[in-house]
């Protein structure tokens, strides 16, 4: 059962109280800094976040616009509250965006303890995006900053969402050790919500790993606490996570109730994302009462308050449903739709991975620009101070100290200048490196994917025009039909070099799935009358990853190209078989062989790291046995363990 996963993370959102008592550093800071803040005014916006996030940041942009420049601490809250509404909405590059500008201004202050809060939320926007590296790197950072800071109860938050890292990666005894951390005794004064939110992640942990009961015990404690501190948003994600379970153990009457306590409190609060989640859960439990059309109608709704809210997990897990909806009603072509178009929000998702990273890169490269020009301005203030001294002391000493201090101005302008230049330098090395390592990795792609892609079609073109050239032995039909193979061959080679030039997966693996699309491979090959191939597909009863898709045809089309190139084979026979944890394919020729324990020839081997490269990039294994004159069989494994975390992980 799917989840939206940074409801279970934990922001830091909530505002100071005393902004002036957190400075670390010598700094000056403005003086209407320390003006005691419209605590109600900042507690509202807080409240609102979870209610309206649009509208949150309306007010927080409304006291930007009227708020004096230095009134720096105060600027770091409201970029904060900004990044935190868009994270409500799931936009993730605006989020990224206001955080930083607060973390730049609280790196420049050395004010820790929100350096540490930002810290803290930026790793939550990681863990969501699934970027784990990321994430740790920022929530270390972030138990640091709190160190500084001497705020030790914040921590708290930081262990849990650490937890929710390692219960991301199935490393669930991890997972477990830091959330025991976030609920440590020793820690004062107790925050209550926090601890809600640490059962509800405790109970996701054991119904990860299939433990009901345990998840169920958590859960019901959680629920306790809530009920007894008003805690109505922790009960909302309890209430969710207990209709999870429960449909998980196929007990839809406690399911739907648990669901319909979930959404009475997310009506009553206005939480429309809550409220949408609830109602998916709602629509799954219909579908297994087999209430399709009771089903489809919340699934519309939810579709329609995905839309409003310009939520792509909420449109991903919308679609998701309705495929199910359709299937289970015999509606394949509109099943199938709404399945695409998953896996289209899917891949939305995932590319604002490198939306964020791009955005990285780009504020690195100013935050160096800005030292920069912070360098000039102390070269020139430097030079203005020592004209200054100089013609003081020109007075006193005129002959003297002139010299003196001109040599002064002289070491220093050295000094200066050495590291302007020092820092320019390593700019440009940096960008140079960045640039030649972008450069090698698109040639390498786009290289694999023409070897890849367009090599096998053009073997089949050949064998198609080779057999043309035996005239006495081929009839005029089986000439024609030889003709139009080879020329739609070569229009597939176009259409697939046409396809790589747009960064698109094959043409005919898209719009047919792997199936048909080995099977195509299998039709052309046969025309040629040159090499006998046959094709056994068990098991392949679903659509697969996109990815898992795309790296088995595109072994199948290297090694049966590979085969046509060097085996001097007379047949070749390609085995697909699925279950329900696996998925193998195994391609056996009658060939010539290579011996495993000399090199292999060049062209072979460049062509086999490529597929090796692919499989090991989705866990999977390659296993080749092949010896001199009694041909060669490559088995390819990959679990499919690896796509059902892809899907459920958000």
């Amino acid at each position: 059962m799917k989840c939206s996963r940074w409801l279970f993370l934990l922001l830091v959102i909530s505002s100071c109280s005393h902004p002036a008592t957190s400075h670390q550093s010598g700094n000056p800071i403005h003086a209407q800094d320390t003006i005691v803040l419209n605590e109600q005014l900042f507690s509202d916006i807080h409240k609102l976040i979870y209610e309206n996030p649009l509208k949150a940041r309306a007010k927080v942009f409304q006291i930007l616009d009227s708020l004096d420049t230095n009134d720096l601490i105060i600027r770091i809250i409201l970029f904060k509250h900004a990044g935190s509404s868009y994270v409500f909405e799931t936009n993730y590059s605006e989020a990224i965006k206001y955080y930083n500008k607060a973390l730049l201004i609280a790196e420049d202050i050395e004010l820790y303890l929100e350096i540490a809060n930002i810290n803290n939320n930026l790793g939550v926007i990681s863990n969501e995006i699934g970027n784990y590296k990321t994430a740790y790197i920022h929530f270390t950072e972030a138990l640091n900053n709190y160190d500084l800071a001497k705020n030790q109860d914040k921590k708290v938050g930081t262990y849990n969402n650490i937890g929710l890292v390692y219960l991301y990666l199935k490393n669930y005894e991890k997972a477990l050790t830091y959330f025991d951390k976030a609920l440590d005794s020793t820690i004062q004064p107790k925050d209550t919500i926090l601890i809600v939110s640490v059962l509800n992640n405790i109970a996701l942990c054991y119904s990860s790993e299939n433990k009901p009961d345990s998840a169920l015990e958590y859960l019901g404690r959680a629920i306790r606490l809530s009920e007894q501190i008003n805690n109505m948003y922790g009960l909302c994600i309890s209430y969710q996570l207990m209709g999870n379970v429960y449909l998980t153990l196929n007990q839809t009457e406690k399911a739907s109730e648990a669901y319909s306590v979930s959404i009475g409190l997310a009506q009553k609060k206005n939480w429309s994302y809550q409220l949408a989640i609830s109602r998916i859960g709602i629509a799954r439990v219909l579908l297994r009462l087999d209430r399709t059309s009771e089903a489809l109608k919340i699934a519309d709704d939810v579709f329609e308050m995905a839309e409003a809210q310009n939520s792509l997990v909420l449109k991903s897990d919308a679609h998701q449903v309705l495929s199910d909806i359709f299937g289970k009603a015999g509606d394949y072509q509109n099943s199938l739709k709404h399945y695409r178009e998953y896996i289209k929000a899917q891949e939305e998702v995932i590319n604002q991975t490198v939306i964020h990273q791009v955005y990285d890169v780009e504020l690195t490269y100013l935050n160096q620009l800005n030292k920069m020009q912070e360098l000039e301005i102390e070269k020139k203030e430097l030079s203005l101070s020592k004209k200054n001294n100089l013609l003081f002391f020109m007075s006193l000493i005129f002959i003297l100290l002139l010299i003196g201090l001109y040599l002064i101005y002289l070491n220093h302008r050295h000094r200066q200048k050495v590291r302007f230049q020092k820092t320019i330098i390593e700019l440009t090395e940096k960008k140079s490196n960045a640039a030649l390592e972008a450069e090698i990795q698109e040639r390498k792609r786009i290289g694999q994917d023409l070897h890849d892609g367009l090599g096998q079609m053009l073997s089949v073109a050949r064998l198609n025009v080779s057999a043309l050239n035996q005239k006495s032995e081929v009839t005029n039909g089986r000439q024609l039909r030889l003709i139009e193979s080879a020329i739609y061959s070569i229009d597939t080679a176009f259409n697939e070099l046409r396809q790589i030039s747009h960064n698109l997966s094959p043409t005919i693996l898209v719009t047919k799935g792997l199936e048909e699309a080995v099977q195509d491979i299998v039709r052309r090959i046969n025309e040629s009358n040159k090499i006998l191939i046959s094709c056994e597909i068990f098991g392949l009863h679903r659509q697969l990853n996109n990815l898992i898709e795309n790296t088995l045809y595109r072994a199948v089309q290297e090694l049966t190209n590979n085969v046509i190139k060097h085996a001097n084979a007379t047949s070749i026979s390609i085995q697909i078989v699925q279950n329900e944890e696996e998925i193998t394919l195994m391609i056996e020729d009658n060939g010539l062989g290579f011996d495993l324990k000399k090199e292999r020839p060049h062209s072979i081997s460049s062509g086999i790291q490529n597929i090796q490269s692919r499989v090991e990039n989705l866990h999977g294994t390659i296993f080749i046995d092949s010896k001199k004159n009694r041909g060669t069989i490559i088995t390819i494994t990959v679990p499919l363990n690896y796509v059902d975390y892809a899907r459920t992980k958000n």
